[in-house]
């Protein structure tokens, strides 16, 4: 899931925190990727043991939409009584 600006600044417990939240993402917003310092991150350069993901994406996938239609199954059922 994408957060937007606005899901992220839900998150703040003060005016003064939502502020500051907002510069910050602005900030980031406008950075090239040519500033952005990657030097303290190790490289991954050993992949044994990992998967792909898209079996464990098509499950949620499905799960998502076996919800979804129960939820709008719910709204039906509420508007008719």
């Amino acid at each position: 899931m994408i957060m937007g600006m606005s899901d992220v600044l839900a998150l703040a417990k003060t005016p003064e925190e939502r502020k500051a939240m907002k510069e910050s993402l602005i900030r980031l917003r406008h950075m090239r990727d040519e500033d952005i310092d990657f030097s303290d991150i190790p490289e991954v350069t050993d992949f044994t043991g990992w998967t792909r993901a898209k079996p464990f994406l098509d499950k949620i996938r499905e799960h998502n939409k076996r919800i979804n239609a129960e939820l709008e199954r719910k709204k039906l059922e509420e508007r008719q009584s």
